[in-house]
């Protein structure tokens, strides 16, 4: 067990952007292991125990505060990506390839992917946060599977794509976010805003599946085929054959590429 952990980390280790070396939590994949490890912990075991004997905590205030601070987290990342090589003509949509160079912009936008990874890691408390209010059919195994899965693309990302197409997906995926904390935010402050925002909810549920929509049709560019199969090489590399992965119309390789950034938008 341990050769094979040592194989899979001298294989992650070889393909890795250099440039996050010694970065908080993304130079390696156990922090993000141990994170989830806590969190599945948490939610399964040690919160339903605390929870069993006591009554569901209301935690509106507390509410209040997480969907603000993710409202300004999410523009924050967005500005930083932006101001990160858009806004000065350095990237088109669609065909940018990433820049593992070590030039100020590159390592910015880097820089970027990795307040993207954190805020994954703080999104893990929506989970903690259904359970102490005994909200228990929300956590769902879609429900927990999402925030695990996602946090664990943002490190590939970050890691190993840190830049060029991902920065799409990181920019996109926060204004959503940004959209779906406001309105989160709003409905807290009670029934005056509910009312009227019940017909902004199948609004916003257009705007995620319009965002899958706009993912699918860049994954067809080929700087997106290029960084999505460098992500799935490092996927499958320890399961498949070298030349499953050389072939792009394979069908084992499409799918896991597709995926990958299904999830990532989530």
């Amino acid at each position: 067990m341990t050769s094979i952990i040592g194989y899979i980390e001298n294989f992650i280790a070889s393909r890795e952007d250099q440039r996050v070396s010694g970065w908080l939590f993304v130079s390696s994949f156990w922090p993000t292991i141990n994170i989830i490890l806590i969190y599945l912990t948490s939610i399964y075991i040690v919160l339903p125990i605390f929870m069993k004997n006591r009554e569901p905590y209301k935690l509106n205030t507390i509410l209040k505060f997480y969907n603000i601070f993710q409202i300004i987290t999410c523009a924050f990342i967005v500005y930083w990506c932006l101001t990160s090589g858009w806004i000065q003509g350095d990237f088109t949509i669609g065909c940018q390839a990433v820049d593992y160079s070590s030039s100020p912009r590159a390592l910015s936008l880097l820089q970027g992917f990795q307040w993207a990874y954190f805020l994954k890691i703080t999104e893990l408390l929506e989970t903690v946060f259904f359970v102490l209010r005994k909200k228990n059919k929300q956590v769902t195994k879609l429900h927990v599977y999402h925030h695990s899965s996602t946090l664990i693309m943002n490190y590939f990302i970050c890691r190993f794509v840190g830049g060029g197409m991902a920065s799409v997906t990181v920019i996109i995926n926060s204004l959503v976010h940004i959209l779906m904390y406001t309105y989160y935010y709003l409905a807290s402050l009670g029934p005056a805003w509910q009312k009227p925002l019940e017909k902004w909810k199948p609004r916003l549920t257009i705007v995620q599946m319009g965002w899958f929509g706009c993912l699918g049709t860049s994954d067809h560019t080929d700087q997106a085929w290029a960084y999505t199969r460098r992500i799935s090489s490092v996927a499958l590399h320890p399961f498949q054959p070298e030349d499953v992965l050389a072939r792009d119309d394979n069908n084992l390789v499409i799918l896991v590429c597709f995926t990958l950034n299904v999830i990532s938008a989530l």
